[in-house]
């Protein structure tokens, strides 16, 4: 197998699936509709994310 096979296939390690994060999600939303959580604007996502990289 030479190295370019390999690379194809490779397989991401994921912290959690795909439908764990969506669920993740939709509670947060649900939390935050009914005044549970704080939401943040999209100017604060944005900041936070600069923060992290």
């Amino acid at each position: 197998m030479c190295e370019e096979d390999k690379d194809m296939n490779a397989t991401i390690k994921r912290p959690i699936s795909p439908a764990e994060s969506l669920k993740q999600s939709l509670i947060e939303m649900k939390q935050i509709r009914s005044g549970k959580a704080k939401g943040k604007s999209w100017r604060e996502l944005r900041e936070e994310l600069k923060r992290d990289q």
